[in-house]
């Protein structure tokens, strides 16, 4: 029997799904004697450690998982690799379970460091894998896997016995990731771990699906919407096509008052082995606690955050600010409230807020938020490219990761917007949606104009 440990700090429907897909059965438990007879433990996590040791200690588990991460073949998995070392930086110092020697630290503050990283980067130089964090364990006499960001060599694969452990997200981390578990379950060493080199985080181009009464549409500045197709399969088309991410906006949700389709979210996960994000229709910790549970990695708040700015540090304090995406609506703008030229809109582009764009992003950023989606209005669905002087203010203005979304017509864009804005992701609908480009035909102009960008999938 597999034992996936609850200790309230993990995407478990995303690891129950990913051993699904192999045909692997496992069970999720906070029981702490399934957790001691289980054949093999899996500890995935996300979020803060403090809560996370927090939790351990409350659910009786901390033992019970020291004991089989010592004992028995054992997958940690982000925050459950890094509660493995003996402390940690965050929340001011926090003593972890001690089975390695070392410590977890915060990547630097450096200029143009982007905190979390987010995004696929390499192990040893080779295989692409998901990777969504802050905080970093030192390379140690266990370390087998090194990442390189932000100028730090830091672990990202660690073994000690039948342990292994991996900073990034194997789940998420498409046909490798799956490999990868399936390996574990075989008892067969890491690949990339006799294999060595500088690796680099890629830029990430992720589709947008705007989802209408369970069915993808898409229009001009939120105008003239046409049908478009499945959700989930247009999912499964684009992850297999390469997709880095995908994100799903319910777009009537919030102006019809109702709920998130919570039943689109868990087809999609079920389908799909990549992170997705979703937004439209949250009004509450509670909402945001559904999609999770459901199966996305990442919550997009809207017209929610302007109303009420605090929910965004609730988020990131409940599931963690890589959790925790702010998307923005900004126009431009002759509004003197707003120096930047640019001012927030909601509500699809309905209301002004008289809020200016560049400081809503640095306070959005203060607040939790661990990622920022610049969506142009003025240039949405026009495909006549992205608006890169607004995206390029933001992108200098805050230390998290930024996403370009707008305007995206041919793959120069992208590079445009990528090279020029310093963007870190980048949206795109229309271009692929209409079947004139294929998401293959983006990456490889990427890559030609010397943009970090995964091709393997």
């Amino acid at each position: 029997m597999t034992a996936i440990v609850d200790y309230k700090a993990g995407n478990l429907t995303s690891v129950k799904n990913a051993f699904a897909a192999i045909g692997a059965e496992a069970v999720v438990t906070r029981d702490a004697s399934v957790v001691e007879r289980a054949d093999r433990v899996v500890f995935p996590g996300v979020g803060a450690a403090a809560s996370a040791m927090s939790n351990l200690r409350a659910m009786g588990l901390a033992d019970a998982v020291r004991k089989a991460a010592a004992t028995k073949p054992f997958l940690g998995i982000c925050l459950g690799m890094q509660i493995l070392f003996e402390s940690s930086e965050e929340d001011g110092g926090v003593g972890l379970l001690g089975v390695i020697p070392g410590k977890v630290r915060r990547f630097p503050s450096a200029d143009g460091c982007k905190v979390p990283q987010i995004g696929w980067n390499q192990v040893n130089g080779a295989t692409d894998y998901y990777f969504v964090h802050s905080y970093c364990a030192d390379v140690g006499p266990h370390t087998v896997g090194v990442t390189d960001y932000a100028g730090v060599s830091f672990t990202s694969v660690v073994k000690k016995d039948a342990l292994l452990a991996c900073q990034f997200h194997p789940e998420k981390s498409g046909k490798a990731g799956l490999r990868l578990i399936e390996d574990w379950l075989a008892g067969k060493p890491f690949r990339d771990g006799g294999k060595s080199g500088a690796s680099r985080l890629t830029r990430r181009v992720i589709p947008c699906l705007d989802v209408r009464r369970g069915r993808v549409t898409k229009g001009v500045k939120f105008k003239n919407n046409i049908d478009l197709g499945d959700p989930v399969e247009m999912a499964v088309a684009y992850s297999d096509g390469g997709a880095d991410e995908l994100v799903f906006y319910d777009i009537t949700a919030s102006a019809e008052r109702r709920p998130i389709d919570i039943a689109m979210v868990e087809s999609v996960a079920k389908a799909i082995r990549i992170p997705f994000a979703v937004g439209g229709g949250i009004s509450c910790l509670a909402d945001m606690e559904r999609v999770i549970l459901a199966g996305a990695e990442k919550i997009s708040v809207n017209s929610l955050a302007v109303r009420n700015p605090a929910i965004i540090a609730e988020g990131a304090a409940a599931f963690g600010r890589q959790c925790i995406v702010l998307g923005m609506d900004p126009v431009k703008s002759d509004n003197p409230n707003c120096p930047s030229g640019y001012e927030i809109t909601t509500r699809g582009f309905r209301e002004f807020t008289g809020m200016d764009a560049v400081e809503w992003a640095r306070r959005a950023a203060s607040l939790g938020a661990g990622e920022i989606v610049v969506n142009s209005v003025d240039a949405d669905g026009t495909r006549q490219g992205f608006e890169v002087a607004l995206t390029r203010m933001i992108a200098d203005a805050v230390d998290v990761p930024v996403v370009a979304s707008g305007g995206a017509g041919e793959p120069s864009h992208l590079v445009d917007v990528f090279r020029d804005a310093k963007a870190d992701a980048a949206i795109v609908a229309g271009m692929i949606h209409s079947g004139e480009y294929s998401i293959t035909d983006i990456k490889r102009a990427m890559s030609a104009s010397g943009v970090p960008t995964r091709m393997s999938y």
